[in-house]
């Protein structure tokens, strides 16, 4: 019996395929722009090279819909993976709680460096601040806290 045990074991250890290199991922998160306001999904107007580019040499997730008709409860969502009445925010302008559990913080466990890049919008841009990208699991941020207005620190 002990020998069967260790031969189904061998057998098990045999078969199993080794792990792929993690893959890198950008995941863009736009205020107001539509399903179909992308080249890549047939827009006759517009043009989005660069993302016409990493949706043709990527893998597109084409299912990805809004948790809320606003940016906070949104943006808190996809950081959460929660619905925004889970985690208390209601509207814009809210700040994630710092007990919640970030994708990022979830990512950094699994080995990854995370960045944020751009509006904010669900707590402090203090480096010290509780909700701030940074202690939101965040090793890199250069964020806003809501829109930049076209700043020229931003272009």
């Amino acid at each position: 019996m002990k020998h069967n045990f260790i031969l189904v074991l061998f057998a098990a250890v045999a078969m199993v395929k080794p792990l792929a290199e993690r893959p890198n991922f950008i995941l863009c998160m736009a205020d107001d722009q539509g399903w179909g306001d992308t080249g890549y999904n047939g827009h006759p107007i517009l043009k989005t090279p660069v993302m016409d580019e990493m949706a043709r040499s990527g893998l597109r997730f084409d299912r990805f819909y809004s948790a809320a008709a606003v940016c906070s409860p949104t943006r808190g969502s996809v950081m959460t993976g929660r619905n925004p009445n889970r985690f208390g925010c209601f509207a814009w302008g809210y700040t994630l709680r710092p007990q919640e559990i970030t994708i990022a913080e979830t990512l950094k466990k699994a080995g990854y460096t995370t960045g944020h890049f751009g509006k904010w919008h669900i707590g402090s841009m203090r480096a010290d601040g509780a909700a701030s990208p940074g202690n939101s699991g965040f090793d890199d941020w250069f964020s806003s806290p809501n829109f930049y207005e076209n700043s020229p620190l931003f272009s």
